[in-house]
């Protein structure tokens, strides 16, 4: 894959991953899984966790690794360029405007749709990332223990976060078939 197919494929993606970075993940999938057969289902899913555990944005965290996976420092530089420039291009174009047409009720109803799709897209992308990491019992009693954890005491995510690299560090060694 091109350094240049790299970014204008970040473009599209970009255009159309309204709602974030998982939003994003099944583009991702279809354009670099399906379309291109250039990684495999599974490092998608690892250089999302790796991308979710770093601060930043989670888009631009997802196309610096997978930009670098493919094509180094500058797949990196250009993936993250490639995602970014719609967003930019966007809100460029809304800021210029928004005053004359934010309280149309027709724009308003526009934004009430996409958060109802972005919605729907996000919960198929948490259940794909959820059949990919809950692998056994154990997995899936982390799973609902952090849930609920995070439900009841609403402590800062980051907490979650080192609390699973923890725990994913502990259960390296265990077999497989837990």
């Amino acid at each position: 894959m091109s350094i240049l197919n790299l970014f204008l494929t970040y473009v599209k993606i970009g255009f159309m991953a309204f709602g974030g970075g998982y939003v994003m993940l099944p583009l991702i999938e279809n354009e670099f899984v399906v379309k291109r057969g250039v990684l495999l289902e599974e490092d998608v899913y690892k250089l999302f966790a790796l991308a979710q555990s770093m601060p930043g944005i989670l888009a631009v965290n997802m196309a610096i690794f997978l930009g670098y996976q493919l094509r180094k420092t500058r797949g990196a530089l250009m993936a993250a360029a490639g995602i970014m420039f719609p967003s930019i291009l966007i809100i460029t174009i809304i800021a210029a405007f928004f005053d004359h047409f934010a309280e149309l009720p027709w724009v308003q109803s526009i934004f009430h749709g996409l958060n109802i799709a972005v919605l729907a897209i996000i919960a198929q992308a948490l259940w794909k990332i959820a059949k990919t990491g809950i692998k056994d019992k154990v997995t899936f009693a982390l799973f609902l223990f952090v849930l609920a954890a995070y439900l009841i005491t609403g402590l800062n995510p980051v907490f979650f976060t080192l609390f699973g690299c923890i725990a994913g560090l502990l259960l390296a060694g265990r077999s497989k078939h837990a």
